[in-house]
């Protein structure tokens, strides 16, 4: 996405830019086009990823609401971005050159650039439906406060793992947070815990001890 965001930033400053050339302008059109396009299919790798996830959990009967609601509502948003995203592409194939000397280059823009309403119906609107979608089914509500609890095999307990001692230097827990946790972490597993494919504490059977059944 930092890609995306990349070539979304200088394909926009030289496109709209009126006192680009116009070869300038057209770099920041195919610019635009193809963090456009990157876009597109992160989203539907997103979505099929999402849909192989809840395609597992259907089979192995996991149907909490904690489980669903979120995936719902990832689904809606997507299709929201999507939708977007298919419009500013559709916007940025046609004619962009902006030439503010020249009226009849004005007029040969596409019909989606000079008329606001593309932009308020297709820009505006699409994201702040998705804004509020976010904040009233906000998956912080389907997650624990205690970030050491989490959801057992059975979809439908939850469990209490065991706090385990970070003996990190500063200086590495420093670079694992700069580098947004892609490295320098924990690692998924402990000296002698298991393979941390699925880390689970057995000795917590459901509505016992450390196990509580959820909603």
């Amino acid at each position: 996405m930092a890609i995306v965001e990349l070539l979304n930033s200088l394909g926009v400053a030289l496109s709209a830019n009126p006192s680009s050339t116009h070869e300038k302008q057209h770099l920041g059109k195919s610019l635009t086009i193809a963090a456009l396009t990157i876009q597109l299919l992160v989203i539907i790798v997103f979505i099929i990823l999402a849909a192989i996830f809840h395609r597992r959990c259907f089979k192995a009967d996991i149907r909490v609401r904690g489980v669903t609601t979120p995936l719902y509502t990832l689904y809606v948003s997507m299709g929201l971005i999507l939708v977007r995203c298919l419009y500013r592409l559709v916007e940025h194939t046609g004619n962009t050159t902006v030439k503010l000397k020249d009226l009849e280059s004005l007029q040969a823009l596409s019909p989606i650039l000079r008329y606001e309403w593309f932009f308020y119906v297709f820009e505006a609107t699409l994201m702040l439906v998705n804004s509020v979608l976010w904040n009233v089914w906000n998956p912080g509500r389907y997650l624990p406060r205690d970030r050491r609890v989490y959801l057992s095999r059975d979809g439908k307990t939850q469990v209490v793992r065991e706090e385990e001692k970070d003996d990190r230097s500063l200086s590495v827990k420093i670079f694992n947070v700069v580098t947004f946790g892609l490295l320098f972490g924990r690692g998924a597993v402990s000296a002698g815990k298991g393979n941390g494919s699925f880390e689970e504490l057995r000795g917590y059977p459901p509505g016992t001890q450390g196990g509580c059944e959820v909603n």
